[in-house]
């Protein structure tokens, strides 16, 4: 699992696919945090993805490197009201700092994927697919 974390704090932008009318539905993210085996991702109360969050809360979050190494995470999100955890994911992610300017905004919402499956895959290599459960 040492791996998929220090992939995923050195590529951090990926996709984030969510449902939407049963259908899946991708949109560029990051990952903003990941701290005490959780990942944190964050959207805002007005979008449309978090009223796709709210009616599935599965969602799989894929980031490839251009040597085509990629990880995929998967699993129930859960979303956090906590201003501790909100101001973490601030202090973490400068982009998050810049869109919401405080913890309390009220249109931040932080999610964070804690239990589920990831995968680490080198394409085109030959090497084995190594798969987690977290």
């Amino acid at each position: 699992m040492e791996k998929i974390i220090k992939f995923l704090n050195e590529n951090k932008s990926g996709v984030l696919a969510t449902c939407q009318n049963n259908r899946p539905h991708g949109r560029p993210q990051h990952v903003h945090l990941i701290k005490d085996g959780k990942f944190y991702f964050t959207t805002a109360n007005v979008k449309n993805a978090y009223a796709q969050l709210k009616e599935n809360p599965y969602i799989e979050f894929v980031v490839n490197t251009e040597d085509f190494t990629m990880v995929r995470i998967s699993g129930e999100i859960k979303f956090t009201n906590d201003l501790d955890e909100k101001q973490m994911v601030m202090d973490n992610a400068s982009l998050v700092k810049k869109g919401y300017k405080t913890a309390d905004n009220p249109l931040l919402e932080v999610f964070y994927l804690e239990h589920g499956e990831a995968s680490l895959t080198k394409l085109f290599t030959g090497e084995p697919t190594e798969t987690f459960t977290f």
